[in-house]
């Protein structure tokens, strides 16, 4: 049985760039291709401040409703909607909403550089509200015995650095150094790389964030705080002195970049 869904809902809506209105709106019915997913937990992103405050160079629609780290239940599907997804599903709305699925980009699975990509709380209105409408294919299914509120972060956070990993190409064994190990992204970035075998250079600033890296599998810490030389040292702590195999930089700042182009093995 399909579950009541509500004429209208509450959200959090960017009326005017700089601002959040929070207030009812109209709940949406899914098209051929979409589904209709109640919303448990939504992460934030700082991206999400980004499309409040419209500073970058891609334009938001307006009104807006924000977020892309949606974790909730299918109460509605489109009648194109295959039986892979079915009512009552667990399901997340990622940063990707949708593609045209037939470009050269989304046919080598580069989805992200789809020229009408649709992207969810900036292009078309994402999570921050309680029942939210993505395309059916670009969903993310996730078991029942999933925990929700956990999961939520993962679908943008987490997909960032497991991508960033996967596409590096290192294998189990080698290594990896990560550049801001110590944060959001950062904390899932070193899980990960346990996870596939890999050891890990975490480089962040501060015993707490030393002891959390720790904790969280990293190899070796280095405190770029207290580092006289970020270079040597992430070059000593790997064998041989060669230098990771990769660098995951989630840094905001320029000279990360520039010194992990002289400690990154050839």
């Amino acid at each position: 049985m399909s579950p009541q869904i509500p004429s209208e809902q509450y959200a959090q809506v960017v009326e005017k760039t700089g601002s959040v209105v929070y207030k009812r709106i109209p709940v949406q019915k899914p098209g051929p291709d979409e589904v209709l997913v109640n919303v448990k937990y939504s992460g934030v992103c700082h991206t999400d401040l980004h499309a409040m405050m419209g500073d970058w160079p891609i334009p938001t629609k307006l009104p807006l409703v924000g977020g892309h780290e949606g974790a909730g239940v299918v109460v509605a599907k489109g009648e194109l909607v295959g039986d892979d997804i079915s009512i009552g599903d667990y399901a997340g709305i990622k940063w990707i909403n949708g593609t045209c699925l037939a470009c050269s980009f989304c046919r080598q699975a580069d989805e992200p550089l789809c020229g009408k990509s649709l992207l969810s709380g900036y292009t078309v209105d994402g999570t921050f509200q309680q029942y939210a409408i993505a395309k059916a294919a670009h969903v993310a299914h996730i078991p029942k015995n999933a925990d929700l509120a956990e999961v939520a972060p993962v679908l943008c956070a987490g997909i960032t650095v497991y991508k960033g990993l996967k596409e590096s190409g290192a294998r189990p064994g080698q290594w990896v150094a990560i550049v801001g190990a110590g944060g959001g992204l950062g904390s899932m970035a070193l899980q990960y790389a346990q996870a596939m075998g890999l050891r890990t250079v975490a480089i962040d600033g501060g015993e707490e964030k030393a002891a959390s890296c720790k904790k969280l599998g990293a190899s070796v810490y280095i405190d770029f705080t207290s580092s006289k030389d970020i270079v040597a040292d992430v070059k000593a702590a790997t064998p041989e002195g060669e230098g990771p195999h990769a660098v995951l930089l989630l840094a905001v700042s320029e000279k990360p970049f520039q010194q992990a182009t002289q400690y990154v093995r050839s």
